[in-house]
C-alpha cells in the first residue's frame, strides 16, 4: 500500500500533536495518542469517528470501547508483565 500526501488531506490540525506523520520531508499530519492504550491517530473533520476525553487522566482517548473506563497505559504495562512467565 502507497500512503500520498491525499490520503491525510482531511487531517485536522492539532494544537498540541503528540506526534506527526512526515512524508517526502514535508509533514502532512499530526497524531494524538491515547492515554489507556498508547496507540497514535488522525483526527479527521466530520469523519464521524467518536474520541473521548478521561477526566481523571485530562487527556485524550481513541475512543476504542476498552480505552473507556480509566486504566492508564503504564498501569496496563504492569499488568502485562506480570502475566509474562519466563
Amino acid at each position: 500500500m502507497i500512503i500520498t500526501p491525499d490520503d491525510f488531506s482531511k487531517a485536522q490540525w492539532e494544537r498540541k500533536p503528540h506526534g506527526s506523520i512526515i512524508l517526502d520531508g514535508q509533514e502532512v499530519a499530526t497524531t494524538m495518542q491515547c492515554c489507556h492504550c498508547g496507540s497514535h491517530f488522525v483526527s479527521v473533520r466530520g469523519s464521524g469517528t467518536t474520541r473521548g476525553f478521561c477526566l481523571k487522566c485530562y487527556q485524550v482517548t481513541c475512543g476504542k470501547p476498552e480505552c473507556n473506563p480509566c486504566r492508564p497505559f503504564e498501569k496496563w504495562l504492569e499488568q502485562e508483565e506480570k502475566k509474562v512467565i519466563f
